[in-house]
């Protein structure tokens, strides 16, 4: 790996210009036999070449070699098995954010001005040696002044810079692939930048680590499931102080194995966290593998590590509901539809899709829970997503990760647990939440609040349907993109909901002159279907 200062750790460190570091990537281009790819990006290396003909590992080494933001935009995508083959998966799922420590020395200046100390008058103990280090942080073991254990985590110097710049690169990498590399526009690489960007900028924040740990934590604790308490007068975005657990981690099932622990039920108690935290609480632990999970002494799960969270927004969750009803009713036309809204509405061969999806549906519809494994569903649904080019919001993609890596660690715990079993009285909770008379007066406050605009608007409504009525001519706006749908092929032709009101106005106003009565009904008539689809939509 070349020598390349503007990676270099330690304060001296100083932000190449982007033409330098520019400079260097393309190096490294043509050092992993990239110039095809190279090329085609414009960096002008050598002649072009197909995409498809980069080998994955190939470029896996490439990104390790670019720096920290290119590692953990690979693992970004490592999770992408709906845009990306197999192979690439694979590849992309080897790349380690694992750097050399830097020395004690180094670091400890930046730990005294975080906590606004000496590390001797804030802790007993304080081992030199890191026990774990990545690109953004390192990991110390220490003992506070009243003998608690904790574990120290410190932002490596001057990673913000160096981060920041690269995004930079990436972005603009990714623009010009965008234009050039049909293959990767399908990727949508700047909606993936995005939400890397904001994925990082949080895991940059150990401020941010510790609230996740504690705000989440609070509702684990109903599980039986354990969260690090954090020592806030000493945690903050560049150090964060945190709970030392004792007890065996995940990773060593060996050991658990011959411990007196009920692995089978502490499966069950994180099967059932890890799925309450996605589709209930709505906010999750978003890399729940084993490295950040302990069997505790008291025979209590404790989890670790909330640099990574998601969000699942009550839109989302109630378009999951949505989905999972379409399945069970074996209705292929309604999962068609929840896959086109997530994918952005894209030009596909409905029929094909519907056709696939059937097969699918139909392959699991007689099989009992027990005998279902997620991985095999999920593998094929990403199979049939890569076909027709739909991409899943990242939000959505983050949260088939978390269940993937749910499911996979539950199974090395017991081959015999199965997640679905847990998946029954999650979906009775979330129906119970569903009808919940909060909910229901919530809904019911939407609609009033639907009406009431709707009876504001009314007198406005009805003068333009009179205009309308007296000058005989009817303006009539038609977006670009619903233009080309009225061209579009005849298995659209049907009237969408959002017509008829539309129409039912146009015949009012025609029949106001001389069937006031009739136009005023049409005219109602048109308001409360306006409304009816309105409340429907949201």
């Amino acid at each position: 790996m070349m020598a390349d200062p503007h990676l270099m750790d330690g304060p001296e460190a100083v932000a190449l210009k982007e033409r330098e570091r520019f400079a260097q990537i393309l190096l490294l281009f043509g050092r992993h036999g990239l110039k095809g790819m190279a090329s085609r990006l414009g960096l002008r290396l050598g002649g072009e070449e197909p995409f498809d003909s980069a080998r994955p590992e190939a470029v896996v080494a490439l990104l390790q070699d670019i720096g920290p933001a290119a590692v953990k935009f690979g693992q970004i995508l490592a999770m992408r098995s709906d845009l990306l083959e197999p192979d690439w998966i694979d590849a992309l799922s080897k790349l380690q954010d694992r750097v050399p420590p830097l020395p004690f020395a180094t670091v400890r200046p930046l730990i005294e001005e975080a906590i606004g100390g000496t590390v001797e008058s804030y802790f007993a103990s304080f081992e030199d040696e890191a026990i774990a280090a990545g690109s953004i942080a390192q990991v110390h073991a220490a003992t506070l002044l009243d003998d608690r254990d904790v574990i120290v985590k410190v932002r490596r110097p001057g990673i913000e810079r160096i981060v920041d710049a690269d995004l930079r690169l990436l972005r603009r990498v990714a623009r010009i692939a965008e234009r050039r590399i049909p293959e990767i526009a399908r990727l949508k690489p700047d909606e993936l930048l995005r939400h890397f960007a904001e994925s990082i900028d949080r895991e940059m924040d150990l401020g941010a680590e510790a609230r996740a740990s504690d705000t989440i934590g609070e509702y684990l604790k109903a599980f039986g499931v354990r969260t690090a308490r954090f020592d806030w007068e000493l945690s903050g975005r560049r150090v964060n102080i945190q709970e030392r657990f004792r007890g065996v981690p995940a990773s060593n099932l060996e050991v658990a194995r011959q411990s007196d622990l009920d692995l089978t039920s502490l499966a069950s108690t994180y099967a059932q966290a890890i799925l309450h935290m996605i589709v209930i609480n709505g906010h999750f632990h978003a890399d729940p593998h084993p490295g950040n999970v302990f069997f505790l002494e008291d025979g209590t799960l404790g989890l670790i590590d909330f640099g990574a969270v998601g969000t699942l927004l009550p839109r989302r969750r109630e378009e999951l509901v949505r989905l999972g009803l379409a399945i069970a009713a074996e209705d292929t036309g309604g999962v068609v539809d929840i896959l086109l809204l997530w994918a952005g509405d894209p030009d596909v061969d409905r029929v094909r899709l519907e056709e696939a999806l059937a097969e699918l549906i139909n392959r699991f519809s007689n099989v009992l829970l027990e005998q279902i494994d997620l991985t095999d569903i999920f593998q094929i649904v990403f199979a049939i997503l890569r076909d027709f080019h739909l991409a899943l919001p990242p939000d959505l993609a983050l949260v088939l990760r978390t269940l993937l890596t749910a499911e996979g660690f539950v199974r090395r715990i017991d081959p015999t647990f199965d997640i679905t079993r847990e998946l029954a009285p999650l979906a009775k909770e979330l129906m119970r939440e569903r009808t919940s008379p909060a909910r229901l007066r919530g809904e019911a406050g939407k609609l009033f609040a639907a009406l009431g605009r709707a009876a504001l608007s009314t007198p406005s409504l009805v003068g333009q349907i009179e205009r309308v009525a007296r000058t005989g001519s009817i303006t009539v706006s038609i977006a670009p993109r619903d233009l080309e749908r009225l061209r579009g092929d005849e298995r659209n032709s049907r009237a969408t909901p959002q017509l008829y009101p539309a129409a039912l106005g146009i015949c009012a106003a025609i029949l106001f002159a001389s069937e006031p009565i009739i136009a005023g009904l049409l005219a109602v008539l048109s308001i409360a279907l306006a409304i009816g689809e309105r409340v429907k939509r949201r």
